[in-house]
């Protein structure tokens, strides 16, 4: 591409790294500098100069401002995976202005800069961080002696039972390591608390499954270590130089996930059980209005949806007493309803669940424009949620409440899917990793109800807010153990991480898989279709999981996540609490403006008092 007159020299790049690196060393540098800008960044740490030429302004895509790498590591490439695109151009060159050296530690700060045709520059700072490695080595071979280790979960017996079946096969790979799968709590909450007094006590696992949330505590309690020299370790790293075998092969946003917790970018996890929330619906009830003329098809909006409301309503007893005539017709008498339990399914049908109160809140607080969390630059939590955008959300959820939405603690339980199963509420939104538990019963070789799954839905007001929850667990090593055993730790998560085992526990559970090459697969294509690996037909659980996964695909290009800080999760039990008392909270002595107000001040004040 032409260098515009944009593109000055504004200093000498050999003797930028002479001066700055010092001869003797491996330095890599630009062949051309740019003028680096001193306009405010963008939201991302874009810098961009406007050119004469007009047109759109290009935008980097897979950069990664914060690197960190440990000598010795594989050959590196500071802008691996990185695009520069441009709406007319398409991908751009980028430059990189400045040099580092990766065979002597410190912080060397560079710029990507591109231009499009139009004159339009982009430019960011990226901070390559060399490091020694210190507190363990990795060996360079794996000792031939038994080594045993630990990983900790707090999965369902789905997601045991797998986890057991790789550790086995494993084995197989490596007959010296014995993977211990070990469930230490029913939820990933009572997981951290056990891991937490296990650190206290000095008695912690090799490998321990965790949210963001959970890592930042475990980091603060120096008691994982990071994953970075392993992930690019020239002998047990994921290999580079074959595509389904890479590091970059794993999806840019589990990346960037777990890449966020210092200030370095430093790996301290790799993903495992991933998931987003979906819209799953009483099919058999949506074609009835479709039929009727009400709809022409399913409501991908918030408005479409609860503006059916009431022919939701309209409907719902015939739909029920269809459904439980089946249901008392199976030979499975614990499906069997009374004619009690049948008018009582009735008189508590509300039309659309959403099953988690925490996922709502923060879901719909960025969908209406506001903002949740963030950190400061001494990565330490800031509360957001405190302001008209999430006012004005749960206002609407508000005016909606009880006669259209709801949450599954009006009924006293914490999921929706019983209730969607006797078709007590006609949508329930829920994790992909959870979907299966929505599926209907199965009579004389029929569901009671056709059921579908959609995407989220999003504010018809608000289109460009569009998005989606990033959910699952990911994986970190601990301190526990010698060298040879944080090797064989390692191992089994590249393993975890692998294709084919990525892709046998997306057909097993319903997960999303973590990596591009899986969804290139004739095999997974044929589960998102609906077939097995035959092509036969899924049925069952199975299509359940089906669909949930390809509307998982079909909104991977929304997903958000959350910064994680300490104390995030405390903000996000508090955000839970405030949803849950303004959807199903008493209206008694107070209004609708308090009652919301309240909500906001307290959950603010009591995240934030954790964060003092």
């Amino acid at each position: 591409m032409k260098i515009s007159k944009k593109f000055i020299v504004v200093f000498m790049l050999i003797l930028f790294a002479f001066v700055i690196v010092g001869c003797g060393t491996s330095t890599t540098t630009a062949s051309t500098t740019a003028e680096i800008t001193t306009e405010a960044p963008t939201s991302d740490g874009v810098t961009t100069t406007e050119g004469d030429g007009g047109g759109s302004v290009p935008m980097f895509v897979g950069l990664f401002p914060k690197q960190s790498y440990y000598k010795g590591s594989q050959e590196y490439d500071i802008l691996a995976g990185a695009k520069a695109i441009d709406e007319e151009d398409g991908e751009i060159p980028i430059q990189i202005v400045g040099a580092y050296s990766t065979t002597r530690a410190g912080s060397y700060p560079v710029y990507a800069v591109a231009e499009d045709s139009d004159g339009n520059i982009i430019n960011q700072q990226i901070t390559l961080t060399v490091k020694d490695l210190s507190g363990f080595a990795i060996p360079e071979t794996l000792t031939t002696d038994p080594i045993s280790i630990d990983l900790w979960h707090a999965n369902g017996a789905t997601i045991e039972n797998a986890l057991k079946r790789y550790a086995n096969e494993f084995k197989v790979l490596y007959p010296n390591i014995t993977v211990n799968i070990i469930q230490n709590g029913n939820n990933y909450d009572e997981l951290r608390e056990a891991v937490v007094y296990a650190i206290q006590g000095g008695q912690i696992p090799n490998i321990v499954q965790n949210y963001p949330d959970h890592v930042m505590e475990y980091i603060d309690y120096t008691a994982v270590v990071p994953l970075t020299p392993f992930i690019y370790h020239p002998v047990h790293g994921y290999n580079p130089n074959v595509a389904e075998e890479s590091f970059l092969d794993i999806l840019l946003s589990y990346r960037r996930e777990n890449s966020q917790y210092t200030n370095d970018g430093e790996y301290y996890s790799v993903p495992f059980n991933k998931s987003t929330e979906v819209m799953i619906y009483n099919k058999t009830m949506f074609d009835m209005l479709i039929a009727e003329g009400v709809i022409t098809e399913v409501p991908n909006t918030w408005q479409g949806l609860f503006a059916i409301a009431d022919e939701l309503y309209d409907i719902k007893d015939g739909v029920i007493d269809g459904i439980t005539t089946k249901l008392n017709s199976s030979d499975t008498q614990s499906l069997h309803k009374t004619p009690e339990e049948i008018q009582a399914i009735k008189d508590n049908f509300i039309p659309i669940t959403y099953d988690s109160p925490a996922n709502a809140f923060i879901t719909l607080t960025r969908q209406w424009g506001g903002q949740y969390t963030t950190i400061d630059s001494s990565r330490n939590g800031v509360i957001l949620f405190d302001n008209d955008q999430t006012r004005a959300m749960l206002g609407y959820f508000f005016d909606n409440r009880n006669t259209t939405f709801t949450l599954p603690g009006i009924w006293g339980t914490e999921y929706a899917s019983d209730a969607f199963k006797v078709g007590q509420t006609a949508v329930t939104f829920g994790s992909t990793g959870g979907a299966r538990y929505n599926t209907p019963a199965v009579v004389d070789n029929q569901f009671v109800f056709e059921f579908g799954v959609m995407p989220m839905p999003y504010n018809a007001d608000m289109p460009e807010n569009r998005t989606a929850i990033q959910q699952g667990t990911n994986m970190s090593i601990t301190t526990a153990g010698d060298d040879q055993e944080k090797l064989a730790s390692w191992l089994f998560l590249k393993y975890l991480t692998s294709k084919g085992t990525q892709l046998d526990f997306a057909l097993e559970t319903g997960y999303s898989p973590v990596r591009y090459s899986v969804y290139d697969t004739a095999t997974y294509d044929n589960f998102r279709d609906g077939f097995d690996t035959s092509n036969n037909p899924l049925y069952g659980e199975a299509l359940m999981k089906s669909l949930a996964a390809n509307a998982a695909a079909q909104q991977s290009d929304f997903l958000f996540y959350d910064q994680a800080f300490i104390g995030s999760s405390k903000a996000r039990a508090e955000v839970e609490a405030a949803f849950e008392r303004v959807i199903l909270g008493s209206l008694e002595g107070t209004t609708k403006q308090d009652l919301i107000n309240d909500a906001i001040a307290a959950a603010k004040a009591n995240a934030e008092r954790i964060l003092a």
